[in-house]
């Protein structure tokens, strides 16, 4: 190990404990509340995301202190009593009904609670912000069903971060318990609306990010896979032969295995790894970007959050649920439908919302952002009038 490595390793560790630290602190209010959330992962998009959701629930409820829970750590009888003790429990956000190797093998999903550890909780419990992330052709298994039933008749709010997974987790649930499940737009969408003048100023710098996810590849290429990221590799260098720089921006460290397809491309890309940044400096940077175009969830929430330009490049029904709510299906590029066309397809879009129509854009952007915001603060006085 190099000296430098060492030093940035010391240096990463004595932040991410003074970020913990610092993120178990509440707003001066008397109450604890618990929350059971990824609040420092792999993914940086779900890092960002576990805190937007203190910092929203903040802007109406006074917390004395935050008891952060790892969603994947499996729960105890200890973990069930510290929840308990708590004013509220809160899970969530993130895309947490997610099957496969995330899954709990007690729960069928990623919190790692067994039904009966889930029957023993009696403090009001809030789903807030979570997800419904099956790729096409899995089905969810009765272990998963039961948790889901259980999850539903103990929450006092079930908030689902797209109505695309609001309307299929209904479908799911016995008819007697589908009004409970409610749209709680993921918080990283609302960002300028709850963190406001403490973020950095939005400002045209001539860079265009882009984000692609290779984990479960299998499921979202398929047998176009080469095809796909090909198809996109050409579509970014026609935009940089505008004149923009393309930057390769990482959530996780396996994003990174894209580049040789922009080099191989003719593309002078900077790659950006963000998997080990905390959430002000992934506002810095996507405040700087003019646009992303995001195969991840997050890399498309966060930069709409900080009201910047996004195009999303979809292979997961998530990504078209969530421009369905802001109804933006047209910032919507199928990586999969016919990837012949991508080159075409991709450049057309960004050219639509980048160059011909940037005004539109932006005020297409804030009016989503105001009715998303709008929504929340629904849920939230619904949730204080209730405490």
């Amino acid at each position: 190990m190099t000296v430098q490595r060492l030093k940035d390793q010391i240096i990463y560790k004595l932040r991410k404990d003074g970020y913990v630290r610092d993120e178990a602190s509440g707003n001066g209010g008397a109450q604890d509340t618990a929350h059971v959330t990824l609040y420092l992962a792999g993914n940086v998009g779900d890092t960002v995301l576990s805190q937007c959701v203190r910092r929203t629930l903040m802007d109406t409820f006074a917390v004395r202190s935050w008891k952060l829970i790892p969603v994947r750590k499996s729960v105890t009888p200890e973990t069930v009593a510290k929840m308990n003790a708590c004013e509220r429990i809160v899970v969530g956000g993130g895309g947490l009904f997610l099957p496969g190797k995330n899954a709990s093998p007690v729960s069928g999903w990623q919190w790692d609670i067994s039904p009966e550890s889930l029957r023993q909780i009696t403090a009001p419990l809030w789903v807030f912000s979570v997800g419904y992330n099956y790729f096409p052709g899995q089905e969810p298994e009765p272990l998963f069903l039961e948790s889901l039933r259980l999850l539903a008749e103990k929450a006092s709010f079930f908030g689902l971060r797209n109505r695309g997974s609001v309307e299929t987790v209904k479908a799911l649930l016995p008819e007697e318990l589908r009004e409970k499940v409610v749209f709680q737009p993921c918080t990283t969408t609302l960002i300028r609306k709850v963190y406001g003048d403490s973020l950095p100023p939005v400002k045209s710098t001539g860079r265009v990010a882009l984000n692609m996810a290779f984990d479960r590849a299998e499921r979202r290429f398929g047998e176009k896979r080469e095809q796909i990221l090909s198809g996109v590799a050409q579509a970014a260098r026609r935009i940089q032969d505008k004149g923009y720089r393309i930057e390769l921006v990482c959530h996780i460290r396996g994003d990174a295995e894209y580049l040789p397809y922009l080099k191989k491309a003719g593309v002078k890309a900077r790659m950006t790894d963000l998997t080990r940044c905390f959430p002000d400096q992934v506002f810095r940077y996507y405040s700087s970007v003019d646009l992303t175009m995001g195969m991840r969830g997050h890399a498309q929430m966060i930069p709409f959050g900080l009201n910047r330009e996004i195009l999303s490049l979809g292979t997961h029904a998530k990504m078209k649920w969530f421009l369905e709510d802001i109804g933006a299906e047209d910032w919507y590029a199928d990586l999969t439908e016919k990837p012949e066309t991508l080159p075409d397809v991709i450049t057309e879009k960004f050219e639509m919302i980048h160059e011909r129509n940037p005004e539109e854009t932006r005020r297409r952007l804030l009016d989503a952002q105001e009715e998303l915001w709008r929504i929340t603060r629904g849920n939230l006085d619904a949730l204080k009038q209730g405490s």
